[in-house]
């Protein structure tokens, strides 16, 4: 294993940002505290920061020398907390404010998968959902309404991480006003995409490199929350891939990145189809960070164990 040189973290305070104040708090709690407790048996020096709110937010991010974003969801991925980091030329671990909010929306990044023609499910966009002032866009090859999405589909609030307020719909299972009722309790932009069945695989991008594809198995239809954080039964593996399916899922998952402007480190997440097509669902600019989460697994396979892991993502910022 290569080690990384410590040599120019080690005059500087490292503030791990931590909590926030989105629907993904608990899991943000548990990240923070696993990569704190990594910097701090690296013989850095280290402090924990638990943010609340956007007010507190902007009270306590002062004077800074360097911060480790482990917020999850809104607040944390969506550019807030990068844009008064920015401002305040405080340097950070991950991707620009700019990058973070068209990533954190699923819409906005499909669109621009779109228009560079990356391989993505037909979508349909709902705004103000919930609410009289409806409106529907449809990003959907051939037919312009919902049910040319196939005969499943998966709802989506745009803007939310850990799978919160997902519904899969199948012909006779679930209706879209159910799974909309769902998804409007944590936003009021939805995504409804066309259900592809097939292999829930992940590519880790570290350093703006592509990591080990790693295979998700959840027991359920798919990787829900209970999957992720609540279930012994969900199996990872190294994916089993052709030497060109491999290349052409690391070219896709770093253009995926790339394009949105997303640097530093982050998680690409797709689809293999019964056919062998990748199709790419969305981008993680924050992903989980504690020893069962789904990049350390990937890097462990690199050989680069947890402790370097959070180094070499420190180097990034």
């Amino acid at each position: 294993m290569t080690e990384i040189d410590i040599g120019n973290l080690k005059d500087k305070e490292i503030s791990v940002l931590m909590g926030g104040w989105s629907a993904e708090r608990d899991i943000s709690i548990k990240t923070g505290k696993a990569v704190l407790d990594s910097i701090k048996q690296l013989g850095l020096n280290a402090k924990g920061l638990d943010l609340t709110s956007e007010e507190q937010a902007f009270e306590t991010l002062l004077g800074l020398d360097l911060a480790f974003i482990a917020l999850h969801g809104r607040g944390g991925e969506d550019g807030f907390i990068q844009s008064i980091l920015e401002e305040r030329k405080i340097p950070f671990t991950g991707s620009s404010s700019k990058a973070c909010s068209i990533a954190m929306n699923k819409c906005e990044t499909k669109k621009v998968w779109r228009d560079l023609s990356l391989p993505t499910p037909d979508f349909v966009e709902i705004k103000n959902a919930g609410t009289k002032k409806v409106e529907t866009f449809p990003y959907v090859s051939g037919e312009n309404d919902v049910t040319s999405l196939d005969k499943s589909f998966v709802v989506k609030p745009a803007r939310e991480g850990s799978s919160f307020g997902i519904s899969i719909v199948h012909p006779g299972q679930g209706s879209l006003e159910e799974a909309m009722k769902v998804a409007t309790k944590f936003d009021d932009t939805l995504l409804i995409e066309a259900f592809i069945e097939g292999e829930e695989i992940t590519v880790p991008i570290l350093d703006n490199k592509t990591l080990t594809p790693l295979t998700i198995e959840p027991k359920g239809e798919f990787y829900d929350f209970e999957s992720k954080y609540l279930s012994n039964e969900t199996r990872y593996s190294e994916s089993q891939l052709s030497s060109e399916q491999l290349s052409d899922i690391k070219e896709f998952s770093w253009h995926a990145f790339s394009c949105l402007g997303c640097s530093g480190w982050g998680r690409v997440d797709l689809i293999k189809d019964v056919y062998g097509n990748f199709q790419l669902l969305e981008i993680n600019t924050v992903p989980g960070l504690t020893e069962a989460s789904l990049v350390p697994k990937s890097s462990n396979l690199e050989g680069i164990d947890f402790n370097n892991l959070i180094l070499r993502i420190l180097n990034t910022a």
